[in-house]
């Protein structure tokens, strides 16, 4: 909320031009830049610092309040270093903000169904494709390889004390809308699957009844991107 941003410290980890961490700064954030390529910052007056975010990130311990990664995870193949380090530079209650595209959704399903591909666009990159380089530059990053649907995600964060705290909904798919005559099957078997792990494992209820809500929520499967934010402790 706008009017919690005042004095907060906000880390943004793929700053990009800067829009968004301008709008941070606007409500009186202590905004930090990070990006993999500094130089795309055209839209703040902030510096912006290099990152890596595979490799330990040059910040210091419980430094954030909130942690911002905008498409981003897509591109990471070592998620769990992603969440490992990012709870390592949150306060106690600190906020990670994250958007991706949404690989749990209905017309993702479909896609992946028919050709293990994003949103029926050409199949994931090959080895000719894969690797991202910048013209004059021998640094560079994956492709939209590594994208994660929001149990994966769910998962990663809580092995590191991250909870999700809200899934925001994004603009709707039409194809997903259509899809939706699938639901009954969706929840049917995801309740089975609730059921049996509840009785197996009855001291898990918390997260397996988080899952359940996660996977049969309408605002997850129709969304065409996914908006979370996660709480630490």
């Amino acid at each position: 909320h706008a009017s919690q941003l005042p004095g907060k410290s906000v880390y943004d980890l793929s700053a990009g031009s800067g829009y968004i961490a301008g709008l941070f700064q606007a409500q009186g954030a202590h905004v930090h830049l990070f990006d993999l390529f500094p130089d795309q910052n055209k839209r703040s007056d902030l510096h912006c610092e290099k990152i890596d975010l595979q490799k330990p990130f040059p910040i210091a311990d419980a430094a954030a309040d909130i942690v911002i990664c905008s498409e981003t995870m897509e591109h990471l193949p070592d998620q769990h270093h992603f969440f490992r380090e990012t709870a390592r530079i949150l306060k106690t209650g600190g906020r990670l903000l994250l958007t991706t595209p949404n690989t749990s959704s209905l017309r993702s399903r479909l896609a992946q169904f028919l050709g293990e591909s994003e949103h029926y666009r050409p199949p994931l990159p090959n080895e000719h494709d894969a690797f991202v380089r910048w013209p004059g530059r021998t640094d560079g990053y994956f492709g939209k390889i590594f994208l994660s649907g929001l149990l994966r995600l769910r998962l990663l964060a809580a092995l590191q004390g991250l909870r999700i705290d809200r899934v925001v909904k994004t603009r709707v798919s039409s194809t997903s809308q259509l899809l939706l005559i699938t639901y009954p099957l969706i929840w049917f078997f995801s309740w089975r699957n609730y059921r049996r792990q509840l009785r197996a494992h009855p001291e898990q209820r918390t997260a397996l009844t988080e899952i359940f809500q996660l996977n049969t929520s309408t605002g997850v499967l129709l969304s065409k991107h996914l908006i979370v934010e996660w709480v630490k402790g």
